[in-house]
C-alpha cells in the first residue's frame, strides 16, 4: 500500500485510507495568547545555587497585537509593559527580564525591573514593527544576585499578528513523474513545492497536497499537510526552512497501478491562497 514516510505520518494510499488529521482550508484570525509556565534558566541567566520564589505572577500590557488590513501598511512603535506581582515578605536582590524573539538567536531586549510601592516590579520595553509583521516574543522574569543565586523564574508570550495584502506564490512542484509497483519490499518518494511569500516566510500558514484517483476519488478525504521541517525520518524533508514543503510516500507490492491527478496550493496567516499547480502521478 502507498504509504507516506515517517512513524509519526504514515498514511496509506488506497481507497479505504483512514482520514488523517484535520486540515483546515479557510484560516480565520490569528488569537493571541499569553501564557504562564515555569523555566528553568532563562536566556542569560547563570545556573541557579537555591530557589528562592519571590515572584507570584507576570503580566504583560498588551498582551498582544493583532493589525487589521484597514490600518494600512504602516511603520509603528510598540510598547510593552511588564508587571510582576511579588510574594509575601520576599523581595528580589536583582530582578531582571529578558525578551527572546521566538525563531531568532539571541535577546530581543533586557533590563532591570524596578520596585513600586506597592511591593510590585515593573518595567517596559519597546521596539518597532510594521502592521503586516507577525512574530512571537517570550519575556522572562527572574533574579540573578551576584553570587549566582537564580530565584524562580516567570515567562509569558507576547504575540503580534500582522496581515497580509500578498498571496503566497508557488516556485516549483516536484515529483517523480512515475514509480513502478515493486515486486518485495518498498519503494519511497516525495512531492516537494517550493513557495514563496513577498511579504515574509512566517506568513505561510499551509502548503497542501491533494491527489485525485481516475474515479475523481480525493485521496484520504482531503489534503495531506506539506512540511518544511527537516524531519527526514517522518515529513521527508530534508532541510528545515528552505522554502521547499516536502510530503513523502511509500509504495508495496500491494499496491494497483494508478493514475492521479495531483494539485498544490498555498495559504498564508490571512487566509490568501497561491496558484494552483496540477499534475500527473503514475503507478504502475
Amino acid at each position: 500500500m502507498l504509504q507516506p514516510e515517517g512513524q509519526k505520518l504514515r498514511y496509506f494510499f488506497p481507497r479505504n485510507l483512514p482520514t488523517p488529521f484535520l486540515i483546515p482550508l479557510f484560516l480565520g484570525i490569528v488569537l493571541l495568547i499569553s501564557t504562564i509556565s515555569g523555566c528553568e534558566t532563562p536566556p542569560g541567566a547563570a545556573p541557579y545555587e537555591v530557589s528562592p520564589e519571590p515572584f507570584r505572577s507576570l503580566t504583560l500590557i498588551p498582551e498582544g497585537l493583532q493589525f487589521d488590513p484597514a490600518q494600512g501598511i504602516r511603520d509603528t512603535t510598540v510598547t510593552v509593559d511588564i508587571n510582576v506581582q511579588l510574594r509575601d515578605g520576599q523581595l528580589p536582590e536583582n530582578p531582571v527580564f529578558t525578551v527572546v524573539r521566538q525563531g531568532f538567536p539571541g535577546t530581543f531586549r533586557e533590563g532591570s525591573l524596578n520596585l513600586n510601592q506597592d511591593v510590585s516590579l515593573t518595567a517596559s520595553f519597546s521596539f518597532s514593527t510594521t502592521t503586516n509583521s507577525s512574530f512571537a516574543l517570550t519575556v522572562y522574569v527572574f533574579d540573578q544576585t551576584d553570587s549566582g543565586v537564580l530565584s524562580n523564574t516567570l515567562q509569558r508570550n507576547f504575540t503580534q499578528t500582522g496581515f497580509t495584502t500578498q498571496p503566497p506564490e508557488i516556485l516549483g512542484f516536484e515529483h517523480p513523474p512515475l514509480v513502478n509497483i515493486p515486486t518485495e519490499g518498498t519503494v519511497s518518494f516525495r512531492f516537494e513545492t517550493e513557495v514563496f511569500h513577498p511579504e515574509g516566510q512566517e506568513n505561510i500558514e499551509l502548503v497542501l497536497l491533494e491527489l485525485f484517483d481516475s474515479k475523481g476519488n480525493l485521496l484520504g478525504g482531503e489534503p495531506f499537510s506539506m512540511l518544511d521541517d527537516g524531519d527526514i525520518e517522518n515529513s521527508g524533508d530534508l532541510e528545515a526552512g528552505d522554502g521547499i514543503f516536502t510530503r513523502a510516500f511509500f509504495i508495496g507490492p500491494e499496491n494497483q497501478p494508478e493514475v492521479y491527478d495531483v494539485r498544490t496550493y498555498a495559504l498564508d496567516r490571512q487566509g490568501l491562497s497561491s496558484d494552483t499547480l496540477t499534475s500527473t502521478f503514475i503507478i504502475e
